[in-house]
């Protein structure tokens, strides 16, 4: 056993939290609609849209018989292009590998596709210290909705109260809250900060450093 942790239960957010996807996410949404489109689409446009997984998004763009194939070259772009992209944020890689070593479980849950949260957790080196993964299509409601935390802490046999949601939208933060969770905003990733603070979040933190200094015992 490592440090001493001051949750039982650990759930994080994955793009913006712990890997720096914003680019490769904008970049693999027009390899996929700009044929469809004939136009660029822009970063405000597609992260106006966040909160159903990339598959669900893309069919919404799209006419019906064209959404196989978009969601097909999103996925391979955004494969193809992970390394081009997307580095994790300075000190995720450590502070998950302490949060494992203290005893602490830990889970992502996110709101995009199982498919793309595994090509970003394991090109990124995160995949061995993730317990518990939920994609935004392993479930029926995405984030603010709590359920995927609710299942990951079940999976666990961790009550609410003993665990934390880690996240830099505000959706994390009222999924977190909506079953009694604490929470800690971060700000390195969205940079809609006015809704982060806004959904009221227990503590908010600018570095990684920080962070870690709220997770575990000094």
């Amino acid at each position: 056993m490592g440090r001493q942790p001051r949750y039982a239960a650990l759930l994080f957010d994955l793009d913006g939290t712990l890997g720096d996807t914003l680019e490769l996410i904008y970049h693999a949404f027009n390899e996929a609609l700009g044929p469809i489109l004939g136009r660029d689409v822009s970063g405000d446009e597609i992260r106006a849209r966040f909160g159903p997984p990339d598959g669900q998004i893309l069919r919404e763009w799209v006419a019906p018989d064209q959404g196989d194939d978009a969601v097909a070259t999103y996925i391979a772009a955004y494969e193809a292009h992970h390394a081009d992209f997307v580095q994790p944020f300075a000190g995720i890689r450590e502070l998950l590998e302490t949060c494992v070593d203290s005893g602490a479980r830990v889970a992502v849950i996110t709101g995009k596709s199982r498919v793309t949260a595994i090509v970003t957790l394991e090109q990124l080196g995160l995949m061995p210290m993730v317990e518990v993964l939920y994609g935004g299509d392993d479930v029926p409601r995405q984030k603010p909705d709590p359920l995927a935390l609710t299942l990951a802490l079940e999976s666990f046999g961790i009550a609410p109260d003993s665990a934390v949601m880690i996240g830099d939208s505000a959706a994390d933060v009222l999924a977190g809250k909506a079953i009694g969770a604490h929470t800690i905003g971060v700000l390195w990733g969205s940079p809609d900060h006015a809704d982060l603070y806004a959904a009221g979040p227990e503590m908010v933190v600018d570095s990684v450093s920080a962070l870690e200094s709220l997770l575990f015992h000094a």
